[in-house]
């Protein structure tokens, strides 16, 4: 009786919200399925509909790749709302047409948090059932720090290309040149070597290289949530518009591949804010990253995986 009970004040019971499902591993067929469900009131959901892009296309280069776990609920609204829970490595990944009816606090709360989770680029309207799931479960936290989305579509981005400057070329990032882009990161941890080599392989990045000596001087990758990311310049080159040039050149070549352009800045990076809304985008939304500690072992990630 007291379950029954916990259930109907949790999420208005079984009956109602089908808070009895379970998670069903879904595959690539299903991502394409869902992808095309948020493409209703563009772009509220675009965040969810570009993440699906990603690991779409990541699937159709690479199908079985290594620690990817994708899960909806077995229910047939969890169906129909495109309920997603991703899990790449130690990054998870959320989306729902539906934040009210409780289905995406019930995956959440049937995954295994016990290697601790990184929640990237949760939109805000999911935050509450993610807060709800750390309450509940009593994890702690190594941060929690909110972002603006900002936004550029595709026909206007399209008008951002720049030549590079005299003394240098713009081209894609090699993997060769990933033990410098991670090095420079503020995000590196054990395992991140690895991340960066394989958005490189896998997304759509720009360089800033010095036409002499082949330097790597500024750059930006396209991250697995759909968003622009990693991006740097190095110390010895800022202050001299360089992240805006790379900023420019990735949003263009998006742009020419039919992809509107997301950015996630945190709050209080003014300069990143400030040269995002001079470039011409839009705040739209705000998310959430989030890093849950583990509560076992050391959640390290094994360089390499």
């Amino acid at each position: 009786m007291q379950s029954i009970l916990a259930r109907l004040v949790e999420g208005k019971g079984c009956f109602q919200t089908k808070m009895c499902a379970h998670l069903k591993v879904i595959g690539l067929p299903d991502l394409q399925e869902f992808q095309g469900l948020y493409k209703q009131n563009w772009p509220k959901y675009c965040q969810e509909y570009y993440c699906l892009d990603n690991f779409i296309e990541f699937l159709r280069k690479q199908p079985h790749m290594k620690h990817l776990h994708m899960y909806t609920l077995d229910a047939k609204q969890a169906r129909h709302e495109g309920l997603f829970v991703i899990v790449d490595r130690y990054q998870l990944f959320v989306g729902s047409l539906n934040n009210t009816n409780g289905l995406v606090r019930r995956a959440l709360d049937l995954l295994d948090w016990s290697t601790g989770l990184k929640c990237s680029s949760i939109p805000y309207r999911h935050v509450d059932a993610l807060d709800n799931i750390v309450e509940s479960k009593k994890l702690n936290l190594v941060f929690r720090d909110g972002t603006d989305l900002f936004y550029m579509k595709a026909e206007d981005a399209l008008q951002l290309r720049v030549e590079a400057p005299v003394g240098f070329v713009l081209k894609s990032l090699s993997v060769a040149d990933a033990p410098l882009v991670n090095a420079e990161w503020a995000n590196r941890h054990s395992g991140s070597l690895f991340f960066i080599e394989r958005q490189i392989r896998m997304c759509v990045s720009a360089g800033l290289y010095r036409e002499d000596t082949n330097e790597l001087v500024a750059w930006c990758i396209r991250l697995q949530g759909g968003y622009l990311g990693a991006l740097q310049v190095r110390d010895s080159y800022k202050r001299r518009g360089f992240g805006s040039v790379v900023t420019r050149e990735i949003s263009y070549r998006l742009a020419a591949q039919g992809h509107d352009v997301m950015a996630l800045v945190g709050h209080s990076n003014k300069p990143s804010s400030g040269m995002f809304s001079k470039l011409g985008f839009q705040i739209i939304d705000q998310c959430l990253w989030l890093r849950t500690e583990p509560t076992k072992g050391d959640g390290t990630w094994p360089e390499g995986e």
